[in-house]
């Protein structure tokens, strides 16, 4: 009797170091399971370093950037300003690995990403999520699917697993039972949502948002922006934000950098941004057109002219009189 009960309890205890052994093997990662797992440090300005970018330089057919440094740390969310062309997106693209810069270094833990061969690119983004300007949604997956996708890429198998991190993350964005839609179904809005959700479905360290706010009406902006801040302090994101919309900024960013002519025009937090007596930066505010590009623009130039011959003339006039 004491030996069967001695030989029932070793093969219990040899199934129970099996299962141990083959679940750490085979079965997803602990940061794949439902919910996200708490990331126990957010941003105090005193963090560990993610993201270094080291004089970075990067042109196509003109520099679009020309020396940007900047650092990024854990559980901040930096926001990047400029008008359109002045490389932001760019950037996301070369820390994403999408690009790779002419001079510099882009640094991610302490290693540099810029002589990393495919394969360990594909691994840096399973650690660095983008959210693409339009969402990139799958049309040939529903929502769903869509959030599912990034799993089933890294090998989850589980399909309990992934329809509760599925139906977790879409509760997280406040697409509630919409997991069925197809992407005609859906306006810009939730399409966002969607690749938001996706953006962290694996957990990743960095998310890099692209424009998350283009092309949607200001009811519908506000509510992504909401949702944006929402999720860096529920879930402890480390985030980069990209945009010229200025609402956006206000209420995601714990810091501001702002591009212009390829360097590093502005970096501070927002108070020092909005205090700046800078007048690019206070006509980017008022949402005008500075000086410097309007004496730049064709339109501008033809019509001062104008305006010059007029005020001439009308000079010539009084004078007659």
């Amino acid at each position: 009797m004491f030996l069967k009960l001695f030989l029932v309890m070793v093969l219990l205890s040899y199934l129970a170091l099996m299962s141990l052994i083959l679940g750490h093997r085979f079965l997803p990662s602990a940061r794949n399971t439902v919910p996200l797992p708490r990331k126990d440090t957010a941003f105090d300005g005193s963090t560990e370093l993610i993201v270094e970018l080291e004089n970075v330089g990067k042109s196509f057919d003109y520099p679009v950037l020309k020396g940007v440094s900047f650092k990024l740390r854990q559980g901040e969310t930096l926001g990047v300003l400029g008008k359109s062309g002045s490389g932001k997106s760019v950037t996301l693209k070369l820390i994403a690995g999408l690009l790779k810069p002419d001079v510099g270094r882009i640094l991610f833990h302490g290693k540099d990403i810029t002589g990393m061969n495919e394969r360990e690119l594909l691994e840096l983004r399973k650690r660095v999520s983008y959210v693409f300007q339009g969402g990139a949604v799958f049309d040939f997956l529903n929502v769903g699917e869509n959030i599912a996708y990034p799993l089933r890429e890294r090998g989850m198998k589980d399909e309990k697993k992934i329809k509760e991190r599925v139906d977790y993350l879409l509760a997280a964005v406040e697409l509630g039972n919409m997991g069925d839609l197809q992407k005609p179904e859906l306006s810009i809005g939730a399409k966002k949502q969607v690749a938001i959700a996706r953006a962290i479905a694996n957990d990743p360290e960095v998310i890099l948002y692209d424009e998350p706010t283009t092309g949607i009406d200001p009811l519908v902006k506000k509510s992504v922006n909401r949702l944006i801040r929402k999720l860096n302090e529920q879930e402890h994101l480390t985030s980069i934000v990209v945009t010229h919309d200025l609402k956006c900024i206000e209420m995601v960013a714990d810091r501001i950098i702002m591009l212009k002519d390829g360097v590093i025009h502005f970096e501070g937090d927002q108070e020092a941004f909005h205090s700046s007596p800078d007048p690019y930066i206070q006509a980017f505010i008022a949402g005008k057109r500075f000086d410097e590009d309007r004496r730049q623009d064709p339109e501008v130039r033809i019509q001062e002219s104008e305006d010059q011959r007029q005020e001439t003339g009308d000079r010539r006039d009084q004078n007659r009189e």
